[in-house]
């Protein structure tokens, strides 16, 4: 059921990220203009922000399940993994020689934290 949880919330924490990224695609959400505050609040911008709260109440119960050196790092190790394949297949992002080597470098990092004594 633990594994479970996890993959919600990488998975809904990425999908907030890229839905997001879509949405400021064409003007980001918010602006500063003539001394005045713009708001441009899109379906993707309300689809992310859903995603983001919902992935937050799934990141509560986690940080209360676990202890906290492992949760985070596995989740936040997870989440940078997904959204660096997305952003190389969605946004056709550059993968460079040090980002290969961060990702793997934090591959290494997860089969650390689930090594047993």
């Amino acid at each position: 059921m633990s594994k479970i949880i996890i993959g919600l919330y990488v998975l809904t924490t990425s999908l907030a990220l890229i839905v997001l990224k879509l949405g400021a695609k064409t003007s980001p959400p918010i602006s500063y203009l003539d001394n005045k505050l713009h708001f441009n609040i899109t379906l993707y911008t309300i689809v992310g922000v859903m995603l983001y709260g919902f992935s937050f109440l799934i990141y509560v119960y986690l940080v209360s399940k676990y202890n906290l050196g492992y949760i985070i790092p596995l989740t936040t190790a997870f989440v940078y993994i997904v959204i660096f394949t997305a952003s190389f297949f969605i946004f056709r992002e550059v993968f460079t020689t040090l980002k290969i080597i961060g990702i793997l470098l934090i591959i290494s990092g997860i089969v650390f934290l689930n090594l047993k004594k």
